[in-house]
């Protein structure tokens, strides 16, 4: 698991759970059970506001009550109520808590608290930022319209007056500075050597913009199928969970990147949204009302590269069912007259409760099961790892890596409390009875196993990771190099003893070449990204494609853009076996490099070579017998041969015709270096 230097949220989510689980120490259980509950207050406190907003909006507080306990019967808000994110709870609180200020502000013109709300919203999280984005256009909007007839110069005057302008600007100034906290932070985490658009943040922000996509994602944020989802997000949001669970729809399955919306839920979203945005004629205040209808909308599609992913962001579509409740009921209102709606109105907040009570017993029981199959699932996953890891395999081990990338990792069965025996010593003696080794560390040491040095999380004690390291010290590398570079199946590791930072600061290069000839392949990483450091050295893995690869290239860049470099075949015993069946016959031609002629195949090979004799252009000019003209078929060394062990050795595929002879050598910076040229009359078919 990555330790890596990210914050994508302002502080203020992350302090406060911090503060929360300060007084449990070491005890994990105790940590999450605070920080959950603190998750549900955010989430409380988000439906308290909600219905004071409501109340005041419709002067009913019947009406108010009931909206607000509808609206939270919805699956994505009951389920991901107590999740410990900076994205969910603490950010609805800070929506809700901007719109009741909103609401205050029109009516009553208190200004100063509403920025106040907005700046505690902004310090929770970014997403109050989709409710204040629609609120200061409708508002500039509906200034201007008001101002119109007073002709051009009016409508100018009263924008630069305009409160919904300076409310945009003083939301702009919160959201930059907590922005620029966020990078200042990481800029000095990473050493202050880092380029300011090389941030996480940045990278963060392209991600969730959908601006860089990862492949196995591009089908979802597509917008077809993208606006289902988030139309079927709207439209789940309008549907208690009791409904969801008794009608047997798929709304409630874990997202996992495969979730799609029942079709009725996506057209129910839409044309819902639609529907209240006429309706908002009817309802005082409607330009708050319009932009909290608009808030889940503004953030899914503004960051569709991140809510395509994540089934939760649909908890931020609340506004539609309290906009719609909230219209609705008033209209019933109107229509019943005061007298019947005084009776009608408590019994339907009462059945809003009962549906509330219902959707969230119902959410628990489902929450139940899938955190039990979750449980078995990923302790399986764990097992396998880590008693493979006990048998002696490598912790960079490719598939071992994956298995624990895959769970949960089995610090979060201390976490949770309940998946092992409570006592934290209990559960790790459990484990270490099941699995006999040595290798998981107690809660007391994950502290120091995670800091600045060591990004990376391991599940296992520095003995083990030095007896690793050690099996690899016993072993010939396939480079040695600044770093010994290891071949193990499809997966490099490097390794280096007396390992000094600046050692792992650079950025490592690994280019694959093909068997085929095929073009090369870039894979570089940073050391932070695949490595670790323990006990004065330093190891780091990457992983080769699936294609057959003929040769590696790897090494560092630092500021001059050149460190160190290796070169070597990746299955170097055959390739020497190769070099030796062409050394031990007379060459076609001998020259600086000496020709052989295997078939349809010229191979260059040269005794005492070094990286420099590689270094030029190759040219091969291939003449056409009877006079067919000449082909040519230039090449640099890298792309067709190897440097290994002092030896060079290159090989070059004929054209399939009739060839009269070949001339062949090297161009040096003049144009020139070396050539020679054989002839092969019939010899080539």
């Amino acid at each position: 698991r990555e330790y890596d230097v990210y914050n994508r949220f302002p502080i203020g989510s992350y302090a406060l759970v911090k503060l929360a689980i300060l007084p449990f120490g070491g005890g994990y259980a105790g940590q999450v059970l605070a920080a959950r509950l603190l998750m549900l207050a955010f989430f409380a406190a988000a439906a308290v506001l909600a219905y004071l907003a409501l109340a005041r909006l419709t002067g009913e507080r019947w009406i108010a009550l009931a909206a607000t306990l509808w609206a939270c019967s919805s699956y994505y808000v009951l389920h991901y109520a107590d999740m410990v994110s900076a994205e969910a709870s603490t950010n609805l609180f800070g929506v809700m808590l901007v719109f009741h200020g909103m609401v205050v502000h029109a009516q009553e013109g208190r200004f100063r608290q509403l920025l106040a709300k907005t700046a505690v919203a902004i310090l929770l999280g970014w997403h109050v930022v989709a409710l204040v984005a629609p609120f200061v256009l409708l508002g500039l909007a509906s200034e201007a319209w008001r101002a119109r007839r007073g002709g051009a110069r009016a409508a100018l005057a009263s924008l630069v007056r305009s409160r919904c302008l300076a409310y945009g600007a003083f939301s702009v100034l919160v959201c930059a500075l907590a922005l620029g906290f966020n990078l200042a932070n990481e800029y000095r985490a990473l050493g202050g050597e880092v380029a300011p658009l090389d941030l996480p943040s940045f990278h963060s922000v392209l991600r969730r913009t959908a601006a860089e996509v990862s492949p196995a994602h591009a089908a979802l944020i597509e917008w077809p199928a993208f606006l289902r989802a988030q139309a079927g997000g709207a439209g789940g949001a309008l549907t208690p969970f009791a409904l969801v669970d008794a009608l047997g729809l798929d709304l409630a399955q874990p997202f996992h990147g495969t979730w799609r919306p029942h079709w009725g839920f996506a057209l129910a979203g839409a044309a819902t949204t639609a529907a209240c945005l006429a309706g908002l004629r009817f309802l005082p205040c409607r330009v708050p009302l319009a932009a909290l209808l608009l808030a889940g909308w503004c953030w899914t599609l503004a960051f569709r590269g991140s809510t395509a992913l994540h089934e939760f962001e649909a908890m931020f579509h609340l506004g539609v069912p309290l906009v719609l409740g909230a219209g609705a009921l008033a209209g019933l209102r109107r229509a019943l007259g005061e007298g019947r709606a005084s009776r009608a109105l408590p019994a339907l907040a009462l059945a809003a409760l009962a549906l509330f009570a219902v959707s969230a017993q119902r959410m628990g029981g489902v929450g139940h099961d899938a955190e039990a199959a979750a449980r078995q699932r990923d302790l399986a996953a764990d097992a396998y790892a880590i008693a493979g890891i006990a048998r002696g395999r490598s912790v960079l081990d490719e598939g071992i890596v994956g298995q624990l990338w895959r769970g949960y990792f089995i610090r979060n069965y201390w976490l949770a409390g309940s998946y092992l025996p409570h006592q934290p010593a209990g559960g790790e003696e459990e484990w270490r009875r099941a699995l006999r080794h040595d290798y998981l560390i107690a809660p007391a040491d994950f502290g120091g196993s995670l800091t600045p040095g060591n990004r990376r999380l391991f599940l296992y004690r520095p003995a083990g990771l030095t007896r690793i390291r050690a099996s690899f010290a016993a072993r010939e590398p396939a480079q040695r190099a600044r770093f010994d570079v290891h071949r193990d199946g499809r997966t490099l590791t490097y390794v280096r003893e007396d390992c000094a930072p600046e050692d792992t600061e650079d950025r490592f290069f690994l280019h694959v070449y093909a068997t085929d000839g095929g073009a090369r392949e870039g894979l570089d990483f940073r050391f932070r990204e695949h490595g670790v450091r323990f006990g004065g050295g330093c190891m780091a893995s990457a992983g080769l494609p699936d294609y057959e690869v003929r040769s590696v290239r790897t090494g560092q860049y630092d500021a001059s853009g050149h460190l160190w470099e290796a070169e070597f075949p990746l299955d170097a015993e055959a390739w020497l076996a190769r070099y030796a069946s062409f050394a031990a016959r007379e060459p076609a031609l001998r020259a600086r490099f000496d020709a052989h002629l295997d078939g349809r195949t010229l191979t260059l090979v040269r005794e005492a070579c070094d990286a420099s004799d590689a270094a030029d252009r190759f040219f091969v000019h291939v003449y056409a017998a009877a006079g067919g003209g000449r082909e040519a078929i230039d090449f640099w060394f890298r792309e067709r041969g190897i440097v290994h062990g002092g030896k060079c050795m290159a090989s070059v595929a004929l054209p399939d015709y009739a060839v009269e002879r070949i001339a062949f050598g090297q161009y040096d910076a003049s144009g020139h270096l070396w050539e020679a040229e054989l002839a092969l009359g019939d010899a080539s078919e």
